[in-house]
């Protein structure tokens, strides 16, 4: 069993936000099946994450722009985004004063920050481009917003 299971209730209708959780989750699941004994494969697969999110967050801000969304939330959803860096990449710099808790602690914030994300966050965000765009999310599942 993976570590974050990908699931249809992960979906937010918007196909290329969907293609890069999906890769997201993956690339979470990758940094627990890496021993943290082997610090080159755990630090590539570390920067790997870094850099695909970086990625992802840009593709996000671009769709908000772009579909024109309210701007109060475009500023949380940043805010949110700049947030999750700089906790990670605070983690990641700890990484070395323990026996593995803080590479645990970093697994669990992974986690729960992007389940709660996407699931709150990124369906609100994908709702409102949605609604921008004329488009219906796949199902209505977002009319509970």
């Amino acid at each position: 069993m993976s570590f974050i299971e990908w699931n249809v209730n992960l979906y937010t209708g918007l196909p290329d936000v969907d293609q890069q959780h999906n890769k997201l989750v993956a690339l979470v699941n990758r940094l627990t099946e890496v021993s943290e004994h082997d610090q080159d494969v755990l630090d590539q697969a570390f920067h790997e994450l870094k850099d695909y999110v970086i990625e992802h967050f840009t593709l996000e801000e671009r769709l908000m722009d772009e579909a024109k969304i309210d701007p109060m939330h475009i500023d949380y959803h940043k805010n949110a985004h700049a947030l999750f860096v700089a906790k990670v990449a605070g983690l990641w710099e700890t990484r070395d004063n323990d026996d593995g808790q803080t590479l645990n602690a970093m697994l669990e914030f992974l986690k729960s920050w992007i389940l709660q994300h996407i699931l709150q966050t990124d369906r609100k965000m994908a709702s409102e481009v949605h609604e921008k765009m004329g488009t219906e999310a796949p199902h209505n599942m977002f009319q509970h917003f």
